[in-house]
């Protein structure tokens, strides 16, 4: 049991020296603080008013994708649990742990190291990942709930679903924990080592099915989730920041005297 804990402790602390590493040394320009707490609540109701014409099409299209794929999952899931041995179990075991609970303090620690750093990038990234984290956890615990899929190790089939019976299969949340984390760091540092965090999410994911803990689907939708959550306020902080410039955004303002919503559209 010791050891087991100092293995895990090992492979927060590694994942998080890491990035500190490949960050702290670039770009230092001081901004104030005050902007994650807006960030916090201003990126809440963004997620909900945010509008994309596509993201309609988008959603269904995945939610047919999934559902087609889903009689295939007994199929992988016994490919993958045969091939879950050697060096291979021993990487996907290490991976398993980028969605563990405990996760959270070294990502809680990256982002309290920022703060007492003059870089911006630096700052934003970490508590990007820090935020995408905490929302995308929030949108898969709700989706767990609601669908209710039986975990493969429980002995029901693929399709054993029972909306608000406690069972927790869909989607993932140790995958989507994995990408939500990563994610913002590809896209404030995108280079081979921020890449390669992506083979940890991706062992991750597929160590919640070789455990018997999740269908491939399961994995599936929760990599979305935490993929696209991540890069969604990803892009939203760098076009505040002037790195990126977004075609249509709504967002809502909140202030001591007024309140309303704002409306920004590029043209070309």
């Amino acid at each position: 049991m010791i050891f087991k804990a100092i293995i895990s402790s090992r492979t927060y602390w590694l994942v998080a020296g890491l990035i500190i590493c490949n960050s702290i040394a670039v770009d230092t320009s001081a901004q104030d603080n005050a902007r994650f707490v807006r960030w916090m609540y201003q990126d809440a109701a963004g997620l909900v008013l945010q509008v994309n014409a596509r993201t309609p099409l988008l959603i269904a299209g995945a939610s047919a994708s999934l559902a087609a794929l889903s009689p295939a999952d007994p199929r992988v899931l016994g490919g993958v649990q045969t091939g879950y041995r050697g060096g291979f179990a021993n990487y996907l075991n290490t991976a398993n742990r980028l969605g563990d609970p405990e996760i959270k303090y070294p990502v809680l620690s990256i982002f309290a190291v920022s703060l007492f750093t003059n870089n911006d990038r630096f700052q934003d990234a970490s508590f990007t990942s820090t935020q995408s984290l905490l929302y995308a956890s929030l949108i898969t615990m709700t989706l767990k709930t609601a669908f209710g899929r039986a975990r493969p190790e429980s002995g029901y089939d693929e399709q054993a679903f029972s909306p608000f019976s406690g069972r927790t299969s869909f989607p993932s949340g140790h995958t989507t924990s994995a990408f939500a984390i990563v994610t913002p760091w590809v896209m404030y540092y995108p280079g081979p080592v921020t890449y390669s965090l992506f083979a940890l999410s991706t062992g991750t994911a597929v160590a919640r099915i070789a455990r018997d803990k999740h269908w491939p689907t399961d994995v599936v939708a929760g990599a979305a989730i935490g993929f696209f959550t991540a890069r969604f306020l990803s892009h939203r902080h760098q076009e505040e920041r002037g790195l990126r410039s977004p075609r249509l955004r709504v967002s809502p303002e909140i202030g001591f005297a007024s309140s309303g919503i704002l409306f920004v559209y590029r043209i070309g």
